[in-house]
């Protein structure tokens, strides 16, 4: 049967880190950023222990109860066998399965789908180093479901899909009291470090976001000799949500200047990020038929649906995926191939150190915040890992370390075993 073990606890902690100052995501203002770890132990016939791990934004949701309460009973005793990928596949996805039927009175979408993909991330993680094969090479051995990119049974010693995957960052927030040419200047010097993908949020001061993206249409190009095209280069504008409805979206894009017929030259951005609330599908598609504008959807989506309604509209450019809030690897590495063997190009939605791993030779747009040791004022999470894919270039290629390759810091997350 191969490497296997049996889970004996799911352990949960949560950490606080609070920001130099509020952030404004669409209707939203964040002014600190807690997170919650996990640690799965199994233990093999041998008494060997073995664990894995995750961590993911709490959204202020009691994430850790959620895990504790609703989706550790369904895990704890049940046995991951890593032989291969096939194998781990067949026992984490019975995990899974046993997880989200288990809980499937209060949950199947939203907070409880969230839990289950915490796990799900660490029990892959745990399946990785039993093996000790990291999991984008497990997650290559075949079979795949059919309409899925994969190179077909990988094993353990093929590299195909340890190449270097695209890599987005990003990159400003337009905070109060900075100008236009504040922030540009901010995207512009990541531009020049290399990042040819670069993001940034949508602030509701249109003449400043008009400004801002006059400065970065006409400069960006230059500095990093390229044109913009749709999923690959230039600027996104993350909207969080931010727009009621398509009118009140198609006011404030035709005032900062980017609108445009669908087909005529380059797009104004590489993307328009979660315009409106992602079940809005219909407002969606007439934002994106009116403007222009390729569409990217996904972050914080927790039901697959919502992605097929959005598709079917023709409102799906870009899909994002947030590994855990769709439900875990599980959930998202089939999603992420099926897009690919479409052509789409598909971006992550943070947690590059899992994301790196998903969707075999064809990859996955990554996202990260700068990564230098002393942190950034908008994201901390690289601060609360240790390991992890290594960027360069506005590229990240996937660790070689069994598992996903991190472990999260002990002095953020006490995921010890109680004494």
């Amino acid at each position: 049967m191969g490497p296997a073990a049996r889970v004996v606890a799911v352990r949960t902690a949560t950490t606080v880190v609070p920001l130099p100052q509020p952030l404004r995501l669409g209707a939203m203002t964040v002014e600190r950023r807690e997170y919650v770890g996990v640690r799965v132990v199994a233990e093999t016939d041998d008494g060997r222990t073995v664990a894995g791990e995750s961590y993911a934004l709490t959204r202020e949701a009691p994430m850790a109860e959620l895990v504790d309460r609703l989706v550790a009973p369904h895990v704890v005793g049940r046995e991951v066998v890593a032989s291969d990928g096939v194998a781990a596949r067949a026992s984490v996805g019975a995990a899974w399965d046993a997880a989200l039927r288990g809980s499937a009175i209060v949950g199947r979408v939203g907070l409880v789908r969230r839990a289950v993909g915490l796990v799900d991330v660490a029990l892959w993680d745990l399946a990785g180093r039993l093996a000790g094969r990291p999991v984008w090479s497990l997650l290559d051995d075949g079979p795949h479901p059919a309409g899925s990119a994969h190179p077909g049974a990988a094993g353990p010693d093929d590299t195909a899909s340890a190449a270097p995957r695209p890599a987005i960052l990003v990159a400003a927030y337009p905070t109060p009291g900075r100008t236009a040419r504040d922030v540009a200047d901010e995207v512009l010097a990541h531009a020049r470090a290399g990042w040819p993908l670069l993001k940034i949020s949508r602030s509701p001061d249109r003449a400043l976001m008009r400004d801002l993206l006059a400065i970065l249409r006409a400069e960006l190009p230059d500095v990093t000799g390229r044109p913009t095209v749709a999923g690959r280069s230039g600027v996104v504008v993350d909207v969080g949500f931010g727009w009621r409805d398509a009118d009140e979206a198609l006011a404030d894009l035709d005032a900062w200047g980017v609108t445009g017929a669908a087909g005529e030259g380059a797009p104004a951005l590489a993307w328009l990020e979660d315009p409106l609330l992602p079940e809005d599908a219909a407002g969606a598609a007439r934002v994106r038929d009116a403007s222009g504008l390729p569409l990217s959807v996904g972050d914080e989506v927790t039901d697959p649906e919502v992605f097929a309604r959005l598709d079917a509209l023709g409102a799906l450019d870009v899909p994002r995926v947030d590994v855990v809030a769709i439900g875990g690897i599980t959930a998202a590495d089939p999603l992420v191939r099926a897009w690919a063997a479409r052509g789409k190009v598909v971006s992550s939605h943070v947690y590059p150190e899992v994301s790196v791993h998903l969707g075999g030779a064809a990859g996955i747009g990554v996202e990260t915040f700068d990564r230098s040791p002393a942190g950034n004022p908008y994201d901390p999470a690289p601060l609360l890992v240790r390991g992890g894919p290594v960027f360069d270039g506005g590229h990240a290629t996937p660790p070689d370390a069994p598992g996903l390759g991190f472990t999260l810091d002990p002095d953020r997350f006490d995921l010890e075993e109680p004494s």
